[in-house]
């Protein structure tokens, strides 16, 4: 006599559906006008062996490391570092340390500024609080022409907030 189990059998669309609850996708849709773009791309796999996923995939992160390099780009041209040192350095460290060099300095440059903002904003702060206590106290007039008034705010910036940029 066989016996009845209570466990239940899972069947292959059961565990397809079990795995999808774990999985992410993105879809794209090709309009009819976009079907040259879609022969392009397809044309592009068969001969590459890529499938679709792992294109779209490398794709994205390409998209988002050269987003990166660019921002960082950004910091250095700020900065006044030549697009000669920046290719010297990366003839130096060679591309995959060059990247890793990148992503460790621009953690450096944004702890920086981090740090310079945060010390302009208490400095400004104290500015505003400085200010308020002038004017109420009758030490500074602002009842005055836009002209004389910017000069006044001028001289009155430089004078406490300099002391950030030079301390």
């Amino acid at each position: 006599m066989e016996e009845k189990s209570n466990v239940k059998k899972l069947t292959q669309k059961d565990y397809q559906k079990k795995y999808d609850k774990k999985t992410k996708s993105i879809t794209i849709k090709y309009t009819p006008a976009d079907m040259s773009d879609y022969d392009r791309m397809m044309k592009y796999l068969k001969s590459s062996g890529k499938s679709r996923s792992s294109f779209i995939k490398e794709l994205i992160n390409d998209f988002f490391e050269k987003k990166e390099e660019d921002i960082i780009a950004k910091y250095y041209q700020e900065y006044y570092v030549s697009d000669e040192h920046i290719q010297k350095l990366k003839q130096i460290l060679g591309e995959n340390r060059y990247k890793m060099f990148v992503d460790i300095q621009a953690d450096e440059i944004l702890s920086d500024l981090a740090i310079a903002f945060e010390d302009y904003g208490i400095a400004f702060e104290e500015w505003i609080d400085q200010l308020e206590e002038d004017v109420r106290c009758g030490d500074i007039n602002i009842n005055i022409s836009d002209d004389e008034f910017k000069r006044v705010i001028e001289n009155r910036l430089s004078a406490t907030m300099g002391r950030i940029f030079y301390s």
